[in-house]
């Protein structure tokens, strides 16, 4: 894990970006792959130790680090006073706080993958391009009767397509859009188009004011879904 992240941190800085705050780093036994905790004077690195024994660590920390980085430099993703007046200002059911959660923490996926898909994506996106894939695959055999908790997992479907997108490592001939619709259907709604759509199309440095005004449209998204 150390070398991982020495060799991540070193090619953050060939790309320009140094993370001003130290980092500790901890394996342990969680049910995802990792995530991280960033206070005023340090971060915390959680890599579960199936992370470890996958292959695919490096990509973890690159993506947690761009998180980071995205704190330390006050993004309006990840920045605790904009967190408030989103509070205050996106108005959503409160039978879908639990989907919007899980879609806005998407958002803040996608800035700190901005950053880090340079550093894990490999030269040809193939990396990147089959964690994003299997994303799709997994929600697929998850789909349940709530209709909140299918939207949320056509967020993450919206995420996984638009950040391919984003990035320009999917064609509109790829059969995960297929799968991502089958999704949708069997679950009596549409809603991956604009998600992808979305995702694929946030601002890259809005302001705070731009940056509510989009989750206001991924409220609205999702709403319009849960009801027709």
């Amino acid at each position: 894990m150390k070398a991982a992240f020495e060799a991540v941190e070193t090619r953050y800085a060939e790309l320009g970006h140094t993370l001003q705050r130290p980092v500790s780093g901890e394996i342990v036994a969680i049910p995802i792959m990792g995530a991280s905790k960033s206070l005023k004077d340090r971060h915390t690195l959680y890599v579960s130790s199936r992370a470890v024994e996958s292959g695919l660590v490096d990509g973890l920390i690159a993506h947690e680090v761009g998180h980071m980085l995205r704190t330390e430099a006050g993004h309006p993703s990840h920045s605790p006073e904009v967190y408030r007046l989103i509070a205050k200002e996106v108005r959503i059911p409160r039978a879908a706080e639990a989907a919007f959660g899980q879609a806005f923490n998407h958002v803040q996926d996608v800035y700190a993958d901005d950053l880090a898909f340079p550093v894990f994506a490999g030269a040809d996106g193939r990396r990147a391009y089959d964690f994003f894939a299997g994303w799709v695959e997994n929600n697929a055999s998850m789909r349940s009767k709530n209709r909140w908790q299918n939207l949320g997992l056509a967020a993450s479907n919206g995420f996984a397509i638009g950040s391919l997108v984003r990035h320009g490592l999917i064609t509109a001939e790829d059969k995960l859009w297929d799968r991502a619709r089958a999704f949708d259907r069997e679950a009596g709604f549409q809603a991956v188009d604009a998600l992808v759509d979305f995702y694929a199309k946030l601002p890259e440095s809005p302001s705070p004011d731009q940056f509510i005004a989009e989750l206001k449209r991924l409220a609205a998204i999702m709403t319009k879904a849960s009801t027709t």
